[in-house]
């Protein structure tokens, strides 16, 4: 919130202050963080990177990724792919991935994938089917992290690029697997929920990251860490420019020493107390 004083003559006196209240807009709010130079660099190139994505997969999607799309079709759909300036300007900043060129014939100008984007492409669509084994735990693993252990399917249509799903996943992935996954209708219309097998599978193959890394601390030769203290630590660190309080400190210390459940474990307690959403929150 933002206060604004204003001046209003009176017959009393010779002006009265009148506070008004007004509402801090995101726009405001945001110009007045401090922002990280090296995350908006990285934010900027993965936000072009998306784009290039968007539009290569307009190619990959035909039975012939060498096919010509023309810039009139690429031009009307400048809004939604977010090309502020044209297809043309945007293109132009990628040659390695598309090639511009005017057919005669049609009179108009056509952009197709160069051969080396489209041997990359062919490249991640083998090794996305080579690690099958992978895709499929990775899966596994984001349903056990739910509490009911099912999730939307359009939740898992967000991130699937992230968990170098396949394209079909759905057919290759959900279909084939049908002793893990169950594809089902949702309460809502036009919903789809994705769901654990009856029979969940066993979970003592799949650990936490950081459980490896504590293993490996109390390993080293050199290691000088007490082992319960290290026993539910997480690995963390702080800037050197940093000042932290002795209270701040304490909590921190204690936060570190709450039990550790693990991310595919839940607490089977029907009433969870205090404690208890403590260790789950960790």
């Amino acid at each position: 919130m933002n206060w604004r004083f204003i001046f209003k003559p009176s017959r009393c006196c010779s002006s009265v202050v009148i506070t008004t209240r007004t509402k801090t807009t995101s726009a405001r709010y945001v110009a007045s963080r401090a922002r990280d130079p090296t995350f908006k660099k990285l934010m900027e190139k993965y936000k072009s990177l998306l784009k290039v994505v968007a539009i290569q997969d307009l190619f990959l999607a035909s039975s012939n990724p060498s096919s010509s799309i023309s810039l009139d079709f690429l031009n009307r759909l400048s809004q939604k792919l977010r090309l502020n300036r044209g297809a043309a300007s945007f293109l132009h900043k990628y040659p390695h991935i598309f090639q511009i060129f005017y057919d005669t014939n049609k009179s108009q100008s056509f952009c197709k994938l160069t051969n080396a984007a489209i041997i990359i492409a062919l490249e991640v669509s083998q090794a996305i089917k080579a690690s099958m084994p992978l895709v499929v735990d990775r899966l596994l693993r984001l349903l056990l992290m739910t509490s009911k252990k099912s999730l939307p399917l359009c939740a898992a249509f967000k991130v699937w690029r992230e968990l170098c799903l396949p394209d079909d996943f759905e057919d290759s992935v959900i279909s084939r697997n049908s002793n893990l996954f169950r594809h089902c209708d949702g309460h809502e219309p036009n919903t789809h929920i994705l769901k654990l097998a009856d029979v969940v599978p066993e979970k003592s193959h799949l650990t936490a990251a950081v459980e490896n890394w504590r293993v490996i601390e109390c390993c080293r030769e050199d290691s000088h860490v007490d082992r319960t203290e290290i026993r539910f630590s997480f690995k963390h660190g702080f800037p050197p420019a940093i000042r932290l309080s002795k209270d701040w400190k304490a909590k921190a210390q204690e936060w570190q020493r709450l039990p550790y459940v693990g991310p595919y474990e839940g607490i089977r307690e029907k009433r969870k107390s205090k404690a208890a959403i403590m260790v789950l929150e960790k």
